[in-house]
This record gives C-alpha cells, structure tokens and sequence, in this order.
C-alpha cells in the first residue's frame, strides 16, 4: 500500500500543473457563470427552442412546399389565356380591330339606310310598286343594290357579327379587363416570382433565424459553453464554498487575520511563548512578505523569550533559536469544511515545519501536513483528553518535501477527516473526529537543538471552504 501511495505521489508531483489545472477549472468556472448569465445565451436559447419547435418545422415545409403551379395564381393566368384563346374573343377581337364593324356602324346611322329601311317598309307592305311610283322604285332598287348597302346586311347577318354581339353585350371584356389588372399588378407579380422561387425559404424570416442559431452554435463561446456544460466538471468548485483566503499580497504581513505568536500568548499578555518541548522562540522578525511568498525563517541566534511552564507559569529564558508562526486563532475559525495550503520547505532534518488545527483547548489537533526528521511527512489527529488521548497519526514517504511546493489539504466533515496532497489521499480517519471550530496555524521550529540550522517555510496561499 506505502508502495502504491509512492507511485500515486510522485505522478501527482507536479505541483504547477495541478494548480494550473485548478486555476483553469476555476477561471472556466467563472466564464462559464458569467456566460449562463448573459442576454446572448438567453437569446441563443430562445431561438434553439424556436428553431426546433413543430411550428418552425411546418412553417419550413409549408414555404418550401409552395408552388406557382396549380397555385390559385396559375389558374388565374390559365383562365386568362383560355378566354383569350377562345374562338368567340378572337372573332370578336378581328371583328373590333378590322374595318367592318366601323363601316357597318357609319351604314348604320346613315340616311340611305333610313331611307332604304322605309322604301323598304313600303314595298313590304304594297305601297311602293315599280309602276305606282317609279321614280322611287328606282331609288329602293339603287340602294338595295349598292355595295354599302349588300356589305352592311352581310355583315348584320353574319355569325361574327353575332358573336360580336354576344361578346360586347357579355361580361367577358370585363373580366378580361379584371385579369388583366390583377396580373399586371405589383402584388401578383411579387407572389408569382416568390412561388416561382426555388430559394424562397432561404430568403425568409426563419430561415434568417436558422441561419443564426447555426452561427451561434458554431461560435467560439457557445461551443465552449456546451462543452463545459457536457463535460459537467465543477461539482467539485460547485461543492465548496471560499470562507476565508490569503495570498500575501503587497509587502507585510496582514494583522487583520493574522496572528505572529501562540494564541494564548497573544489574548493573555500580548506577547510570544515557547512550549517546554521547544528549542526556539517564534518573533515577528523572522517573517518576511515578498513576489506574493510568505517566508518562515528558522535561525540559529540568541533572543530571549518566555516559556510556559505548568508549574510556574511564564518562565523567562534563553533561547539559542529563533523561528516564526502565524495563527489566525483571533481573525478566523471554522468546523467541518476544506482547509489547503500551498507550501514549500527546507532542511526538514533540523526544523519542523507545520500546518495545523488546533481549538481553544491543546484538543483537539490536527497536522494538516507535519515534516520529520526521518524525511517523511505526518498527517496526524490528536482528539479525547490529556490524561487519555486519541492519536492517530501516518507517515507518508515517497517525495522529497523541500524540492517544490505542494498543496496540503484537508477535508473534515462530521463523520471523516481525509488528508491530501496534491489532490492524492494520504490518510482518512472516521474516529473520534472534531466537533468544534478550529483556527489554522502554520510554524516552523527547531528540532535538532544541535545544528546550525538556517530553514525557511514559503507558502503561497492559503484557502479554506465550506460546504455550499
């Protein structure tokens, strides 16, 4: 298992690409947010529901069905060119445009067709004879036999003539007319030309809209948004919400949530202490903020200090060593949750280094991430009483904790405490966890009481999540 937990580590030790990753997710994250907000996917979704609704789809097939022919438009133009073609409108129509029927309408209101009709009603009835009233007998006979007078009873009796009649006395010329102006008209026309048009769907409206869901789907941001939404990876950034964040911006170190000394040390006489078990005292000066790095320095040099004792209190004394912490026991404090940092360190022969938990009481504990001597790195629970302690604790190998800065983190619910680094688990435990709000603290101090030791914690950053 230790052998397999090795391999895991060293695949998942490249610390720049791991949070490159998480930065990219998060950097994601937040333009996927931003783009489900915004007016262009509301609109964008609109337009799909319409372009895939069954009223899109038959309004498509209705315009792309239409056709001029047997349209009601052809079938006007059909009738048109039938009458038009008709034997009765073409006799009609070489009858109006000839010469007959002007010469047949002079004949008409003439005075020799006056006086013929009455010669003729007189010799109808025997009152003309040829022997009675020769003079006018003759008159009869000369119109009678005169070409004008033959060619205009031809044509009175004629079929064409007949035809002509029927023709201008019908409403055929007026329906003629009627056609005529509503296929010349700009309506007509524009309906014939728009069935008559294989593209017409293209030039519509909804194809228009088509067009543009098509271009949005293929554009950049949209597809990027889809994709984002398929792949569905942010339950892990949906999961947790940021409560407290420090990324030791600008050059000093933020009194606002921070802390440089032991917690009680700071509420009970405003100044820093050692534990009896520890060679150094931790001092403000040994912290340095530069390039966004936090700096725990750990040094071989002679300060005074206090160390507190149970018996007698705060004793004042000597030290050989100085070394830094920072607590945010009186600015932050959280149960249950994701507490991370991001932490590199040196020399973890001489000098542990620490990130860890701690509520207002020495219990309960827990190392986040604790170096040792022995090269290995222990995460560790400590929960119960002092006089009966519960420790559960692990000794993780398998990378060389000072050549990178690796994220160390935990995750604490109220039924499990899991430990990571670089998103790898190293330790779970499901006994005896806390339930009470702890603060964090990160440190730095002298084990090897021996050395000349010159150590530094860098840290990054440091996060910490609740449950969304």
């Amino acid at each position: 298992m230790a052998l397999f937990l090795a391999s895991k580590l060293r695949k998942a030790a490249n610390t720049s690409l791991l949070e490159e990753k998480k930065n990219k997710l998060l950097n994601d994250h937040q333009e996927f947010i931003a783009f489900e907000q915004s007016e262009d996917l509301q609109n964008f979704i609109e337009l799909e529901k319409v372009v895939n609704s069954e009223d899109f789809k038959q309004n498509r097939k209705q315009i792309e069905a239409k056709t001029y022919k047997g349209s009601e438009l052809e079938r006007k133009e059909k009738k048109l060119q039938k009458i038009l073609n008709s034997k009765p409108y073409k006799v009609y129509l070489s009858v109006a445009e000839g010469s007959e029927i002007s010469k047949f309408e002079k004949m008409k209101e003439s005075d020799e067709l006056v006086k013929y009709m009455e010669l003729q009603a007189d010799v109808n009835s025997g009152k003309l004879t040829k022997k009675g009233d020769h003079e006018n007998w003759l008159l009869y006979k000369k119109l009678k036999d005169s070409s004008e007078m033959r060619a205009f009873f031809k044509f009175k009796h004629s079929k064409k003539h007949k035809i002509y009649l029927e023709v201008s006395e019908s409403n055929l010329l007026q329906e003629i007319e009627a056609l005529k102006t509503e296929l010349a008209s700009e309506e007509f026309i524009s309906e014939k030309n728009y069935l008559l048009d294989k593209k017409r769907f293209e030039k519509s409206e909804a194809f228009n809209r088509l067009i543009t869901y098509k271009e949005l789907s293929e554009a950049e941001s949209f597809k990027k948004y889809f994709k984002l939404k398929k792949k569905n990876d942010f339950d892990q950034i949906k999961e947790w919400k940021l409560t407290f964040s420090e990324d030791f911006e600008g050059t000093e170190l933020d009194k606002e949530k921070w802390i440089t000394r032991y917690y009680w040390g700071d509420v009970l006489m405003n100044d820093a202490y050692a534990l009896p078990h520890e060679g150094h005292i931790y001092t403000e000066k040994n912290i340095t903020i530069a390039n966004s790095i936090a700096r725990l320095e750990t040094r071989k040099e002679k300060a005074q200090g206090k160390v507190w004792d149970a018996k007698f209190g705060f004793i004042p004394t000597e030290f050989d060593y100085t070394s830094a912490l920072i607590s945010t026991g009186k600015s932050f404090r959280q149960k249950y949750g994701l507490f991370e940092a991001k932490i590199k360190v040196s020399d973890i022969k001489n000098v542990m280094h620490a990130f860890w938990m701690l509520s207002d009481r020495n219990l309960p504990h827990i190392d986040i991430a604790r170096t040792s001597s022995c090269g290995k790195l222990i995460p560790a629970h400590i929960n119960g009483s002092e006089e009966k302690p519960f420790v559960s604790q692990s000794k993780v190998n398998g990378l060389d904790w000072t050549n990178d800065f690796f994220i160390y983190s935990l995750e604490w619910t109220p039924n499990k405490l899991v430990w990571k680094i670089n998103d790898v688990v190293v330790k779970t435990e499901t006994e005896n966890i806390p339930q009470e709000p702890m603060y964090l603290i990160l440190s730095s101090g002298v084990s090897n009481l021996n050395s000349n030791v010159n150590a530094v914690m860098e840290i990054d950053w440091v996060k910490c999540y609740e449950k969304a």
